[in-house]
C-alpha cells in the first residue's frame, strides 16, 4: 500500500507543480510572449506527458532569449526540487 501512495502522489504532484508553474507563467506573460505560448488544452498535454520537462519546452517557446531560458532551467531545478522534497516527505510520513 505504501509503494501505491508514494506513486500517486509522485503522479499528481508530478502534473500540478509544473502546470502550476507554467499557468502562472502566462498569466504574467507580455502579449508579445503570450502569442507564442501553447493554448491551454496544449498546457495540460504537454505537461502530463513530459512533466517537468514542458516547463523548459515552455520557456524556450515563449522568450526565445538566452535569458528566457535561464529563467526556464530555474523554473524546472525548483519543480524538481519540489518534486524531490515532497517525494522524500512523503517516504517518511507515509506508514
Amino acid at each position: 500500500m505504501h509503494d501505491v501512495l508514494l506513486f500517486s502522489l509522485q503522479l499528481v504532484l508530478g502534473i500540478a507543480v509544473p502546470g502550476a508553474i507554467v499557468r502562472r507563467d502566462i498569466r504574467r506573460l507580455p502579449p508579445a510572449f503570450l502569442a507564442r505560448a501553447w493554448p491551454d488544452t496544449s498546457v495540460w498535454i504537454a505537461v502530463a506527458l513530459v512533466s517537468p520537462f514542458a516547463v523548459l519546452l515552455h520557456f524556450a517557446r515563449t522568450r526565445r532569449t538566452l535569458r528566457g531560458s535561464l529563467l526556464g532551467v530555474v523554473w524546472f531545478a525548483a519543480c524538481l526540487l519540489v518534486l524531490f522534497l515532497s517525494a522524500s516527505l512523503a517516504d517518511i510520513v507515509i506508514p
